[in-house]
């Protein structure tokens, strides 16, 4: 039987055990099926383990409960790829620790193609929704595959970007790839299937647990040349996604923000450290030496805005200004504009008509994205 099904049966005890004794195991028997064959006493030997750790890796140790294993994957239409197969992403063999094979719902893509991460916080500002998905919908549309984590957030948007440019993406997730986790996602998690896939190291019916997320974080920085952070805290868990981008040897370029504002505190000092700075899509292609592709430059709906924004009446052109990406308060409007409020309104409302302006709870406003 081929080695590719004793590694199945390796991964399917990952949530017990952890990748890094996983791979400690590997490297001490030379292959998963010698790890099957082995007797008791041969692992205790071989490796330092626990009665505990023994007794799991012993307790599954049939042919019928890999073909069960097999049976359910079929069903959910999952595929895995062992670290040993030809198809297993190369950028990810690579890394330290790497996992012992990914399980996948939808389309890898081909391994030559150009990955990058989007990271950022759950908890986000207007401003960091808006740039992971500004960066991400022309990456994705010049060929780039965008690679995040489904979460809430900077992740979800940077996914949404990616479809709405028309290009491929991948989710990472610290759970098996047959739960939608956060739950709210199940349109998102569908899209993304169509166009890319749901990828994790864990057998399906993981359930997601806070131990699982840092782990997943080393695949999505180890899919990719590199990792872009869009928002972040000073303490905030992307960072520790950075620092295992930087330890497999990817480039880490992070987005600067108001420097009154705590959830770009860390982006900031990412900058500082030595990060590359960006302001759009196109620095990050330039330090990748990645060549754009040209005909998407003048996409319909840049066109679209283009002529939204000559069409504007002067009154409505001085709103706009007035607009950024940071939430702004009607009363801020009335007293930047000098405009009364009745005729704000209906300027604020023309301006979501086309596209221009988006509404926020709390009488507040933002650019359109």
């Amino acid at each position: 039987m081929h080695d590719d099904i004793y590694m199945l049966w390796l991964s399917s005890i990952l949530p017990q055990l952890g990748s890094r004794k996983l791979n400690t195991l590997l490297e001490a028997f030379g292959t998963a099926r010698h790890i099957f064959n082995a007797t008791k006493a041969e692992l205790q030997d071989a490796v330092k383990l626990t009665s505990h750790a023994i007794n799991i890796l012993t307790k599954n140790r049939t042919l019928g409960y890999i073909e069960s294993l097999l049976t359910d994957m079929e069903s959910l239409e999952m595929v895995y790829l062992a670290r040993c197969n030809d198809r297993f992403p190369s950028l990810l063999k690579e890394i330290p620790d790497p996992p012992v094979g990914i399980f996948f719902i939808g389309t890898l893509p081909a391994d030559n193609t150009n990955k990058i991460a989007i990271i950022g916080s759950r908890k986000c500002s207007e401003y960091g929704l808006m740039t992971a998905r500004t960066i991400a919908q022309p990456l994705a549309k010049d060929g780039i595959v965008i690679v995040s984590g489904m979460a809430r957030g900077v992740d979800s948007m940077a996914h949404r970007g990616a479809l709405q440019g028309g290009g491929q993406t991948i989710a990472v997730l610290g759970c098996g790839v047959d739960i939608c986790y956060p739950s709210e996602n199940k349109t998102l998690r569908a899209d993304i299937i169509k166009n890319g896939c749901v990828l994790s190291e864990y057998p399906p019916g993981t359930r997601p647990a806070p131990a699982f997320f840092p782990a997943r974080n080393r695949i999505i920085s180890g899919l990719c040349q590199g990792v872009i952070v869009t928002e972040a805290t000073k303490r905030s868990g992307t960072l520790i996604t950075v620092q295992q981008a930087i330890e497999q040897g990817r480039e880490v370029f992070s987005v600067p923000g108001n420097i009154s504002s705590k959830l770009s505190q860390g982006t900031n000092e990412l900058i500082r450290d030595g990060a590359y700075p960006i302001a759009d899509h196109t620095d990050v292609l330039q330090v990748l030496g990645i060549t754009p592709i040209a005909t998407t430059k003048n996409n319909e709906k840049d066109k679209h805005q283009r002529k939204s924004l000559q069409n504007l009446a002067p009154d409505e052109n001085q709103v706009y200004d007035s607009l950024t990406f940071e939430a702004t308060s009607f009363d801020m409007l009335i007293e930047t504009t000098g405009i009364s409020p009745g005729k704000l309104h209906l300027i604020c409302m023309n301006l979501e008509l086309k596209g221009l302006a988006r509404k926020l709870s709390g009488n507040r406003y933002v650019r359109g994205l």
